[in-house]
């Protein structure tokens, strides 16, 4: 099973690199589980594979304006951007200067030169930037909140959305969410009872009730309720949801050095503190040199990291 698809199985193969059952590793199953989560958090904080870019929307409500920031899920990792409030990026009309443009100077690209669009073009967008501007933002995954630096009076009103262009961490492991949970056919909402679904969902996420009955995140209303799209056929009560992981991230050719690195060194510091001592038929433990070698593959893995793994310089905020 050297392409582990669960945690289970991706624990048993780091044991199994280590030399299990062929030898006894000293390590307690709750260290296992802390190194793997440690594995997972430095994979998704560097690894290109580890996060995936997305758009995450959210419609403003009179709580939002009052406090003047909005909600990120634990999984947003780094916000990049924020779209612009003004209409810059709407259908285009016909009183626009790019429907004109395109309509009497365009209409036949065989014809004419589209050099002069674009300088227009770029010539419209400095104009838009200089007026306009792009949203200032601050943000910290740690707060999970999005502050945005604008008259929150005067640039948005309640029921406008805000697009922001962030990273999300991708977790392998399929969450169960539990608590009474109910959703009704004639609304397409859910309302749990002690579920936070800002803090496990993103909208478009798709998530599973009582393991049959798939539906795709269409608004995040509050912490304990949300609609899905569709079509719901029957109201349910006491149901039980789950958010299917991307098991793929435990095949990782890194991820699984890295994890197997962690729990050797978490062998050898375990063995350290019997170093001499003699077992029969004169066994000598050497917890020190297990450590050494784990501390230098781990040293050999982060460097391999910087200069293979990670993304492109970006500006990120997070």
């Amino acid at each position: 099973m050297a392409t582990p698809s669960t945690r289970a199985e991706f624990k048993t193969y780091c044991l199994r690199k280590l030399g299990f059952p062929v030898i006894e590793i000293n390590v307690d199953d709750d260290q296992v589980e802390d190194r793997i989560d440690d594995a997972l958090s430095y994979f998704q904080d560097y690894h290109f594979d580890g996060t995936e870019k997305m758009y995450m929307k959210h419609q403003l409500t009179a709580v939002d304006i009052n406090r003047r920031w909005i909600y990120a899920p634990d999984a947003v990792t780094f916000v990049t951007g924020i779209f612009p409030f003004d209409n810059s990026n709407a259908s285009i009309n016909m009183f626009d200067l790019r429907y004109q443009l395109r309509l009497n100077d365009l209409y036949d690209f065989t014809s004419v030169s589209y050099v002069s669009y674009e300088i227009t073009m770029q010539h419209l967008r400095t104009l838009e930037m200089l007026f306009s501007g792009t949203p200032q933002f601050r943000f910290n995954r740690k707060q999970n909140k999005v502050f945005i630096d604008i008259d929150w009076t005067r640039d948005v009103q309640v029921g406008d959305y805000i697009i922001v262009e962030c990273y999300r961490a991708l977790n392998p492991s399929t969450i169960t969410l539990t608590g009474t949970m109910s959703y009704t056919a004639s609304s397409n909402a859910v309302v749990g009872f002690g579920t936070k679904f800002d803090q496990e969902f993103l909208e478009n996420d798709f998530i599973t009730f009582n393991g049959v009955d798939e539906f795709q995140v269409d608004k995040i209303l509050s912490p304990t309720s949300l609609t899905v799209r569709g079509p719901m056929v029957n109201t349910t009560a006491n149901v039980s949801a789950t958010i299917s992981g991307n098991s793929d991230v435990f095949g990782d050719r890194f991820f699984k050095k890295y994890a197997t690195a962690l729990i050797k060194m978490q062998w050898g510091n375990n063995l350290k503190k019997f170093a001499g001592v003699q077992l029969p038929g004169g066994v000598t433990l050497n917890g020190k040199e297990i450590y050494d070698e784990a501390v230098e593959e781990l040293a050999k893995l982060e460097e391999e990291m910087q200069i293979i793994n990670v993304l492109p310089n970006e500006i990120l905020m997070g």
